[in-house]
């Protein structure tokens, strides 16, 4: 391509009016600016507002509350002893830690079972048949005898304060849950991790600051997660089959309880490595939030329900329109600019990736400033992938999300879950 060929689309843009930029760049003014720019002020504000230590009559309090960790996995032998290492290095004294294995046969019974004799576990205990995570994390919920619940994930490890910062906006009495920051251990495994490692910052660290300030924290992580002993005894434990964690914490939301977002408490995970592992992993994720949202709490949307709350109901529709609606719109609108404007719709398509990448900087920018949690090694490597990132998070996530909606749609693929034993699944849709 000549130069030439390069200025004549630059030189149409230049002479468009108002009128004509709509026509061709509605998707981008209409849905994707406000979308960044309305986050963007929102964690900005928060980050204005940063939340004070604890009082010293809140710390008091805190050091009151005794803490039970529960943590269940299946054929995670090899993830064991880095886990238990950083709940050794915590700061915040853990006063019991229950280890739950899910039916594995990897040897990981025998593990925690060891760990246990050596005390570093205080119960270790077994499924014979594998049951799913919600039956084991339940088992471990009736044991636990701490005031705060802390539910982990046994291939994470933590930050040597993450438990503390963690359990620090419990000392508002109608906080029910709380959860932390995720961070991606395996950044520079491969492109997939590094995309993941800007979407964890951007979307998690920063994204949930500003749900947080808005009082619309919707899910409580099941990989980094702590619930009030008081708030779990009335709305009940996890329900069976995958998304368990989300359905929780809209049942702790729908109950009166706050959800916080601990964003300087810090859990670090491995990420799926390759294209077909997170197309795998993002399938279930949306199969299950299309699940949870439009067939068990649909009503949400329903001003006569008993516990109408606005809130509640406003949460529910800024899914619908900032998730559900970009997603089916996005085809259309690629569709739209290929039969109005031919082939310069690439040029078109392209101008709209070198808006998202300006996006993408400027909100990459901004979580980095506000988070300071990662090292100028880990920037380095990843900074590159954000010349693509718009690619990955606006057009193949996209596509991913549209597949998953379809297959809960049409077929109610979360029942054929494999991440919950069959019986589970169908259990669950049983119940919903």
């Amino acid at each position: 391509m000549t130069m030439v060929e390069l200025d004549t689309p630059l030189i149409m843009l230049g002479q468009l009016d108002w009128l004509n930029w709509l026509a061709m760049f509605w998707f981008m003014i209409i849905l994707e600016i406000p979308r960044y720019t309305l986050s963007g002020l929102a964690v900005l504000l928060s980050s204005l507002k940063r939340r004070s230590s604890p009082t010293t009559a809140e710390r008091q309090a805190l050091d009151r509350l005794t803490i039970s960790v529960v943590i269940a996995g299946h054929n995670e032998a090899d993830a064991i002893e880095k886990c238990l290492r950083s709940l050794r290095e915590q700061t915040r004294k853990i006063d019991e830690i229950i280890f739950i294995d899910d039916g594995s046969t990897d040897g990981m019974r025998e593990m925690i079972n060891r760990y246990c004799q050596s005390g570093q576990i205080d119960i270790a205990l077994s499924n014979q048949v594998r049951s799913g995570k919600s039956a084991s994390c339940n088992f471990g919920f009736t044991l636990a005898k701490g005031d705060i619940i802390v539910n982990l994930d046994a291939d994470c490890s933590y930050d040597c304060d993450a438990i503390e910062k963690l359990i620090e906006p419990f000392t508002d009495p109608l906080v029910g849950a709380t959860t932390g920051a995720l961070g991606v251990r395996n950044y520079g495994y491969s492109a997939v991790t590094s995309y993941q490692a800007i979407e964890y910052i951007t979307a998690i660290a920063m994204g949930k600051r500003a749900l947080d300030m808005l009082d619309l924290v919707v899910c409580a992580s099941g990989a980094f997660g702590a619930f009030r002993r008081e708030a779990i005894n009335q709305v009940g434990l996890l329900a069976p089959g995958p998304g368990e964690d989300f359905d929780l914490t809209l049942r702790l939301r729908r109950s009166g309880w706050k959800v916080r977002f601990a964003g300087d408490s810090w859990c670090f995970t491995d990420t799926p490595a390759t294209f077909k592992a997170i197309i795998r992993q993002r399938r279930r994720w949306d199969r299950d939030t299309t699940r949870t949202r439009m067939r068990k709490f649909r009503d949400a949307l329903h001003p006569g329900r008993r516990r109408f709350s606005l809130l509640e109901t406003f949460e529910q529709v800024e899914w619908l329109v900032m998730n559900l609606l970009v997603t089916l719109v996005f085809p259309i609108y690629v569709a739209y600019l290929f039969l109005l404007f031919g082939n310069e719709a690439i040029y078109i398509l392209l101008s709209v990736a070198v808006a998202y990448f300006i996006l993408d900087i400027a909100g990459f920018s901004m979580a980095l400033a506000i988070c300071r949690r990662y090292d100028s090694k880990m920037i380095v490597r990843i900074f590159p992938y954000l010349l693509t990132y718009g690619l990955y998070n606006g057009v193949f996530m996209r596509c991913v999300r549209l597949y998953a909606y379809f297959e809960e749609w049409v077929h109610r693929a979360s029942t054929r879950d494999s991440y919950s034993p069959s019986r589970v699944s169908r259990q669950a849709h049983y119940i919903r």
